[in-house]
Parts: C-alpha cells; sequence; structure tokens
C-alpha cells in the first residue's frame, strides 16, 4: 500500500519511570484529539527500559544505516517506528529542569543516528515529521525541559507545531495534571496543530507524487 494513502500515525516516547504517571496522561489527552481526527497513535513506554547512553564510537556514522551500534536495548526499533510516523511526541517528566535520565540517553542516540544519516541519505530520520516535546512537572523546570526535548527536533529538519502556552501540565501527585485546566487546554491546542501540520505535509507529498508521475 501506498504510503501516502495510509492514516496519519503519531508515535509518543513516554519518558517517565511511570508507566501510568502524569506524563502518561498528558500524552492520553492528546490521543483522545489525535483519535478525533482518525490518527492512529501509539505509545511507547522508554522511561522504565533500560537505555543506555551513546558511547561516541561514531558507527553510526560510518555505517549510517539507520541503526545505532548499540544493539541491546529498543532504541533501534524506536528508530523505525519514527521512520514510518507522521508526528512524534516526546514527553518527560522534569528532574532538575531537564528530562528524565532514560530520555536523555534516547535523544542522544536517536539523534546522533538521525543526523549522520542525513550526511547520506539527504533526509534526517525526522525529515518533515511534525515532532513537539511535552512535559509534566511540579513547581518549575518545564520550560527548560521542554527546550532540551525540541532541541533534537530543531536541528533535524523536522516540523515544531506551535501552541497557546507552554507544552506542559503542572502537578504534584499522579494524576493532578488533569486539574490543570490551562495546561489541559494547551495539550488539546498543540494536538490540533499537529494533525494540521501533518494533513499539510500529506497533501504536499501527494503534490510532489503526482508531478513526478507527469515528469
Amino acid at each position: 500500500m501506498n504510503t501516502l494513502l495510509k492514516p496519519l500515525k503519531v508515535i509518543a516516547f513516554n519518558g517517565s519511570p511511570r508507566r501510568k504517571g502524569n506524563t502518561f496522561q498528558l500524552i492520553q489527552q492528546m490521543f483522545k484529539v489525535f483519535q478525533n481526527h482518525n490518527v492512529e497513535t501509539e505509545i511507547v513506554q522508554i522511561g522504565s527500559k533500560d537505555i543506555d547512553g551513546c558511547i561516541g564510537c561514531g558507527v553510526c556514522k560510518t555505517r549510517r544505516d539507520y541503526k545505532c551500534a548499540i544493539e541491546s536495548d529498543c532504541v533501534n526499533e524506536c528508530i523505525d517506528k519514527i521512520r514510518k510516523a507522521d508526528g512524534i511526541i516526546l514527553g518527560s517528566p522534569v528532574y532538575f529542569a531537564g528530562p528524565s535520565g532514560q530520555m536523555k540517553c534516547f535523544l542522544d542516540r536517536i539523534g546522533y543516528v538521525g543526523i549522520h544519516n542525513k550526511e547520506k541519505h539527504g533526509k534526517s530520520i525526522f525529515w518533515h515529521k511534525v515532532g513537539a516535546g511535552i512535559s509534566a512537572h511540579a513547581s518549575a523546570g518545564g520550560s527548560n525541559t521542554l527546550s532540551q526535548l525540541n532541541y533534537l527536533f530543531s536541528v533535524s529538519n523536522a516540523i515544531i507545531p506551535g501552541s497557546t502556552n507552554w507544552n506542559f501540565g503542572v502537578g504534584w501527585e499522579i494524576g493532578d495534571v488533569m486539574k490543570d485546566k490551562v495546561g489541559l487546554q494547551n495539550i488539546d491546542d498543540l494536538a490540533n496543530e499537529m494533525v494540521e501540520l501533518m494533513k499539510m505535509v500529506r497533501k504536499d507529498n501527494i503534490k510532489k507524487e503526482k508531478k513526478m508521475k507527469y515528469y
């Protein structure tokens, strides 16, 4: 089946060690919006997995086969999912004004693979993907965490959607983010913006494919 005819799909990576914590609940809030637009969704729980950090071996730069040299964890499987998705969500709780350790290791490795394959294939694995970071925090550090999550997209040919406020929810205990009305409204707005951008990218790609057939 032509991939341009398939439903749009968003893959979300939950960097929280808590499988059903506040980060998960914010992701699920976005999924409700996506499903209303017939966008397929999938969540990958990376926060409770053993993910090694980048060791700077440079193998991904040499091979450029869309894979990390470390094959003992889920990162290469996640890279395959990213390549097939239209939208990407990176979600993390705030740990000392930054993302969780698992998420940081994940970012370093998928980012390095993405950049080096761009040099060979002309496109990063994030090329024209609509990517957004979201975070859950108790008191502070949310904007710093969002910046770190979105830095990856900003240097990888991804499209970063805007919204109406910072993309985080506030809450101390599990479930508290669902009481943050401002945060939830912003998360809904972000999801709707992602849908519109993904549709625009898909429409543009279909036009390009049709043009190539005639020329």
